[in-house]
């Protein structure tokens, strides 16, 4: 009796573990498919290789056949003017005063005329290598951004006629870019850099600022044999001016530790990074982006670290040196909740909730005591920057002085931090407290109309035109109430002590409806239409991100399928506006149109996955377009689970693993000849979900204790934690899980040159 006992455990035993999902994946092979090459040098910024540690980063060009450029830039170094000094007559005036600055770049001096040259970025090791050959020479190089010291290692081994060639640092004056373009100097000017060399070899640049604090720049430059290494750090400090003192720390400290295991450090960051989650959809070239997008997000931030601005730690001439919190920094950070990757969307929280007082002081003195705002534009630092209120905020520029919804689109995406991760530490101390701000900076204008309902005052569309009862503001602040009201309930509160609630319940019941058109669908706000190009979805919010309107009915779906149309039919706009599309495609279950918008990027795309307007570069847009083809394969709102909601029918063949949603699940799944093969949801804190697993007929198995119930054509499950459920098609064996990537169609793909 205890042997049948005995094996009918070992059963069960090996049944769970055939359920688990392995990880079939070679990752250094896997990625290497995905790497970008260059068979010639490049010669613009947006051609090059990049690299960075979300916060110093360096980007490589061809300046001319004997100069080789790697720029330096450092997301921390910003001028720290007072926001005192902004007299609110020009739109950006908090951007010329206090955004980023220019630092320097190092350069490759060649004793010998190139005459050819090649380079590759290896994403699983994040190092880019390459060779120079010139007339009777050769060399190679490589360099990588260490991924926890604050060091970039640069590397060089020339042969021949090229032997000789010299390292040179270029300070640059500490100069904000947008004041450059527009012919705006700030005065006072900041001081020139002051170069110094120090004993050991150090040499060192350094910027002090007018406002305070300094960004400096250290380098060390060794022989050894027939190579030389250097090492370089760029720090920022503020209010005090020890940032030269730690960047002559840090390459000190990396040029004395022995460089296999500093290199060997660095890399296993990287491998550490990868795995977090996996996706493959057998189209080389959007397998291609998608993985040079991830690799992009945690060059350009961590955990914790900085919002990743229109720029990233690659600092160009531009005039959007700063973060514009109109729609760039939130689809920035769109697509690592899930991707599973919190370390690339963490800074968003953290930043927000460490500058709750600035957030306070970009209003109006009036509303402080319990308002919060962002403005259209602030650095990257502290968050100051003046937000605009409904009728405007004079002496504002008409526009940006109306703008005033942007912190309530910023809070969704920390409200999806938290809804992904289930973390009541960001509900109760970040997500709730300055929600509750942000909603409050709006009572203090809604206005009753002669029917009874909340009327909002005149606001900006960004970067459409201004309107009464504006459907930006209103699809954010009906999201923003309605979030309130669940978060109390979920935090057990009564009226009694969140007094609020009986204010958040009569805007929720009385807040005017956003405007519809018979013709073109929702539209900018009261008696302003949608008549000519727009860029923007600052309309259709509702529909993504925030999926307040959703196809749940015929008329709801006949809404969004209109809307998204008439947006679209002016012709061609810029890359996100596809992004935008692709989701709201997706959102419908068309994955032929998500993916004829995602292919609609494509054109604006650059060499090297970066993305312009206006010959200027801007973060946000090819980022987004890996968020793009997530909704395709997975989609999580209004509680439930959605696999492969919107596959296109040239993706036959797709598998993605650990991708995360709602409730804290990650959601494993295979697809094969456009049939769902399996998936696998697994629980980390238990709850309940709904899981549509788009499987015509199913079955399921899963860990002890978990409930499953079948909910229509969906099923709703409860877990605890570490639980897990399975799904396949009826009448086949369990299937063993094996993660492994889909085989590619047509040639491999790498962007480079």
């Amino acid at each position: 009796m205890l042997s049948i006992r005995i094996f009918v455990l070992l059963l069960l035993v090996n049944a769970t573990w055939a359920a688990k999902p392995a990880m079939d994946v070679n990752w250094s092979v896997f990625l290497a498919e995905q790497d970008m090459h260059w068979q010639k040098l490049p010669s613009k910024w947006f051609e090059g290789p990049f690299l960075g540690n979300g916060e110093q980063g360096t980007l490589m060009y061809k300046l001319d056949n004997r100069t080789l450029r790697w720029d330096i830039g450092c997301s921390a170094a910003h001028d720290h003017r007072a926001l005192a000094d902004d007299d609110l007559t020009e739109k950006n005036v908090t951007v010329l005063n206090r955004g980023r600055h220019f630092i320097g770049h190092l350069q490759l001096e060649l004793p010998a005329d190139l005459t050819g040259g090649s380079a590759r970025l290896s994403l699983w090791d994040a190092e880019a290598t390459g060779t120079l050959t010139a007339e009777g020479g050769t060399a190679e190089w490589s360099t990588l951004t260490h991924a926890t010291e604050p060091v970039i290692r640069y590397l060089l081994t020339a042969k021949g006629t090229l032997q000789g060639a010299q390292f040179t640092y270029i300070a640059e004056e500490a100069r904000n870019p947008r004041a450059i373009r527009g012919k705006n100097p700030r005065d006072p000017i900041n001081p020139s850099p002051v170069l110094s060399t120090l004993d050991d070899g150090v040499q060192t640049s350094v910027q002090n600022l007018v406002a305070g604090g300094q960004t400096a720049v250290a380098w060390l430059r060794k022989d050894v044999g027939d190579s030389t290494l250097l090492w370089l750090s760029v720090q920022h400090s503020y209010p005090n001016n020890d940032a030269v003192d730690k960047a002559v720390a840090a390459v000190r400290a990396a040029a004395a530790t022995d460089q296999a295991a500093w290199v060997a450090a660095h890399r296993k960051w990287w491998h550490d990074y990868y795995p977090q989650s996996f996706v493959s959809v057998g189209d080389a070239y959007w397998d291609s982006f998608y993985w040079v997008q991830q690799y992009k997000l945690a060059c350009a931030t961590r955990d914790k670290g900085w919002i990743i601005d229109n720029q990233g730690p690659w600092l160009q001439p531009t005039a959007w040196n700063a973060i514009w919190w109109n729609l760039n920094a939130q689809l920035s950070h769109s697509g690592g909740y899930t991707a599973n990757r919190r370390g690339t969307v963490s800074a968003l929280s953290h930043r927000l909730d460490i500058n709750r007082d600035n957030l306070a002081l970009n209003v109006a003195a009036p509303y402080r005591a319990d308002s919060y705002a962002i403005g259209r534009t602030t650095s990257g630092w502290d968050l100051l920057g003046h937000a605009g209120q409904p009728n405007g905020r004079e002496p504002m520029d008409p526009n940006n002085g109306r703008e005033t919804g942007n912190l309530l689109w910023a809070l969704h995406n920390i409200d999806l931090e938290y809804r992904y991760w289930q973390d009541t530490q960001v509900r109760d101390e970040v997500l709730y407290p300055l929600l509750t701000g942000a909603v409050n900076y709006y009572r203090h204008f809604l206005v009753e109309n002669a029917a009874g309902m909340l009327s909002l005052p005149e606001t900006y569309s960004p970067e459409y035109r201004r309107a009464t009862d504006c459907t930006y503001d209103i699809d954010l602040l009906h999201w923003g109430v309605g979030r309130l009201l669940e978060l109390a309930k979920e935090k057990g509160l009564s009226e009694k002590e969140e007094p609020l609630i009986t204010h958040w319940k009569k805007i929720q019941t009385k807040l005017v409806p956003a405007h519809i058109d018979e013709v073109s669908g929702r539209i900018i706000g009261r008696g302003v239409k949608l008549t000519s190009r727009h860029r923007h979805w600052s309309h259709l919010l509702a529909i993504y991100p925030l999926r307040t309107l959703t196809p749940d009915t015929p008329a709801n779906r006949e809404l969004i399928d209109r809307s998204l149309n008439h947006w679209h039919s002016f012709g061609r706009a810029m890359g996100y506006s596809f992004t935008g599309g692709s989701c709201m495609a997706a959102l419908l279950g068309d994955g032929d149109r998500a993916l004829e918008f995602l292919n609609g990027l494509k054109s604006f795309l650059k060499p090297n996955t970066f993305y312009s307007e206006i010959g200027l570069p801007v973060m946000e847009t090819p980022i987004h377009g890996a968020t793009a083809m997530q909704e395709m394969l997975l989609q999580s709102w209004d509680g439930q689970l959605r696999i492969f909601p919107a596959m296109p029918s040239t993706w036959a063949d797709a598998q993605f693993h650990q991708l995360r949603g709602e409730g804290a699940y990650l959601v494993s799944a295979r697809r094969e000849q456009q049939a769902t093969q399996w998936v696998f949801i697994q629980s980390e804190v238990g709850g309940s979900v709904r899981v549509d697993p788009n499987i015509a007929e199913v079955q399921w198995s899963a860990s002890d204790g978990v409930t499953v119930e079948k909910d229509g054509d969906n099923f709703q499950i409860r877990t605890a934690p570490g639980d897990w459920v399975m799904f396949w098609p009826k009448g086949k064996a369990m299937p063993k899980l094996s993660i492994t990537p889909v085989a590619r169609k047509g040639a491999a793909h790498h962007f480079g040159l």
